[in-house]
């Protein structure tokens, strides 16, 4: 990695381990191992430091790199190449929903944790807040790009219903520490899950039980 990198890696670190407040010029340079002159060079400022960790954060986490995502995106291509059933698609959107939020949640628990530092990071930067909107955008774009695969008759608001969803499910999974209490937390959310999968997808509601 050239220094630039390296400083935006050492900050995403510094994040995750302190949170917003403990991103200072100083700590990143000795968590990167470089001079503190070099983060005044690349960056000038706090806000561009963090705006720039952002940018860079974002671009490893985009929805289009998650396998996950992809997954989802390759079975509704499925659905618009062959017959299937509404109840049939529920059942593959949830399934591929499930696996895709359980991942999030479980697996990628710092990348949540360093995305809601962003979040409340934005309210007092409006550099990264324009970023931050920029990258919901995009995200809620792809998601109707999906929807509207699937021909749901209000593609543009059902994504932005799922994004909220996720979202929220995400940051409600962040304040959880006790693994035992988040699992039963994320019961309850593949319910919630479930449910609005099923009314978007158009399954008969006589057969929501066949949802598993």
């Amino acid at each position: 990695m050239d220094v630039k990198q390296r400083i935006l890696v050492a900050t995403l670190e510094v994040i995750k381990n302190h949170g917003m407040r403990g991103v200072r010029h100083r700590a990143v340079a000795a968590q990167a191992q470089v001079s503190l002159g070099s983060t005044t060079y690349h960056f000038k400022s706090i806000e561009d430091l963090i705006s720039s960790t952002f940018v860079y954060w974002h671009g490893k986490i985009d929805l289009g790199k998650n396998p996950y995502f992809i997954t989802i995106e390759e079975d509704v291509k499925q659905f618009t190449e062959v017959e299937m059933t509404p109840i049939s698609l529920a059942n593959l959107l949830y399934q591929d929903g499930e696996r895709y939020l359980r991942n999030q949640i479980f697996d990628n628990s710092d990348d949540r944790r360093i995305e809601l530092a962003f979040h409340n990071e934005a309210l007092r930067n409006p550099q990264l807040s324009a970023l931050l909107k920029r990258s919901w955008q995009q995200e809620v774009d792809r998601i109707c790009h999906l929807y509207q695969s699937i021909g749901t008759d209000f593609p543009a608001e059902d994504a932005e219903i799922t994004f909220a969803l996720v979202l929220q499910f995400e940051k409600k999974a962040m304040l959880i520490e006790d693994t035992d209490e988040l699992e039963i937390e994320f019961t309850k959310m593949k319910k919630v899950l479930k449910r609005y999968i099923y009314l978007v997808a158009g399954a008969n509601s006589k057969n929501e039980n066949h949802i598993h």
